[in-house]
């Protein structure tokens, strides 16, 4: 690590924004690629993308491309997008169906598993054994499909996500088809984005839709996770959640709340909770857009909120999912998709795409409005970090979890 960045993170101050330069410098984009982001398992997308043999889409990620292709129907294989020749990417297009991955540069041909199958003219020493693709470390899990940057063995797959295995398979995500797909790209540093998501102190002044469709006393003191609230609101609305728990647990629910420390590899949280009261769903009048999902046998008027990591999150109803992912770029550039998912068993007619986008497409459309006006602030010449608020709690974590990764932070 630099003595910049070391620098920098001894003089992040606990409880306050960071120094300017976490936002907006390409050295600290390339820490932050080298010592988080390309260490952890991410969300690339849903497998319905992919269901036949040879179909592909790519994922970016910093200055990287990951082949997400089926190989065959029991394997998913992911590749980074690069010809082993002169380094050329492969596929160009988002997605598509290849029976070969044939580099258009000079036509070297590569199988669905890697291995390189054919390359003209090569001198009679060369070795295709010795020149496949790079391989990307994938995990297909309840339909999501995880990738991992890392050139070195990554943490643990299902000793980081296994416990959430009974929460996925409830919401049936297996099974599910993506029924939209939403981009919101943003200009502003990932950090922004997930600080953004992770607090609710803004949902108020920015976010009139989201609130209509949520119990005010709900935003205050769990709107971004389980401690993201002032003690006393959590507490006052404690026993209303725990009532709800336990008839929600009676429909068959599993019931669990994770949150995890700084001191955890991807700081996963899990926050089940009631809808507003008369809501079944979260849509602009609470009635259901789509059929129930997964095992349901009854709706019990729930939402949950599951962050596999800071970079992947999902939020269900009853009715329907949304994957968030927020994948960074560059300093200044993050992509934010949401890929809205249903019960794979439910028609075309059953699903209403405008009742079920309406909510989170219009808060998401807003928070790219007010992260990128937040980015283009902490340009200013007059930017200094400024103090957390007492419904601010997850953000702290977050900064915590993340200065970890280059030391501790500097208590001050």
């Amino acid at each position: 690590m630099s003595e910049a960045m070391q620098a920098l993170v001894a003089n992040a101050r606990l409880g306050y924004s960071l120094e300017q330069q976490f936002y907006t410098s390409e050295a600290v984009f390339k820490a932050d690629m080298e010592r988080v982001i390309g260490r952890k398992w991410l969300v690339a997308g849903h497998v319905s993308r992919i269901p036949n043999k040879g179909d592909y889409f790519l994922f970016r990620i910093g200055a990287e491309q990951i082949i997400v292709i089926r190989e065959s129907e029991a394997s998913v294989r992911a590749f980074f997008n690069v010809c082993r020749h002169r380094g050329s990417t492969i596929c160009a297009a988002d997605s598509g169906n290849a029976p070969r991955l044939v580099c258009p540069y000079h036509a070297w041909t590569f199988g669905l598993d890697g291995r390189l199958l054919a390359a003209r003219l090569m001198p009679e020493d060369f070795d295709k054994a010795e020149n496949g693709l790079f391989t990307c470390h994938i995990r297909v899990f309840h339909g999501l499909v995880f990738i991992n940057l890392s050139a070195d063995e990554p943490d643990d797959f299902d000793a980081t996500f296994g416990d959430v295995g009974p929460i996925l398979e409830y919401h049936g995500l297996a099974d599910a088809r993506i029924a939209h797909a939403g981009s919101y790209p943003t200009d502003a540093n990932w950090k922004l984005v997930v600080e953004n998501f992770f607090e609710c102190y803004h949902c108020v002044p920015s976010h009139p839709e989201f609130c209509s469709i949520h119990a005010a006393e709900s935003i205050v003191a769990v709107g971004a996770g389980p401690s993201s609230g002032p003690a006393d609101a959590i507490a006052s609305f404690a026993p209303k959640l725990q009532a709800w728990e336990a008839s929600a647990a009676a429909l068959g629910r599993p019931i669990g709340t994770i949150d995890e420390p700084p001191t955890s590899s991807h700081l996963r949280l899990l926050m089940q909770r009631m809808n507003k009261p008369g809501w079944a769903s979260e849509t602009q009048d609470g009635t259901p857009p789509a059929p129930l999902m997964g095992q349901r046998t009854a709706p019990d008027g729930g939402r949950m909120h599951l962050s596999f990591s800071p970079f992947s999150q999902i939020v269900a109803d009853d009715h329907f999912v949304i994957l968030f992912q927020f994948t960074p770029r560059s300093a200044l550039r993050s992509d934010v998709e949401m890929i809205w998912l249903v019960d794979g068993r439910a028609s075309e007619a059953e699903v209403d795409l405008a009742k079920m986008t309406w909510g989170y497409h219009a808060t998401t459309t807003q928070d790219k409005v007010i992260t990128e006006a937040n980015q283009a602030g902490i340009m200013s010449s007059r930017y200094q970090p400024g103090r957390y608020s007492d419904q601010e709690g997850s953000v702290i974590n977050f900064q915590q979890w993340y200065l970890n990764h280059f030391g501790p932070a500097a208590e001050k």
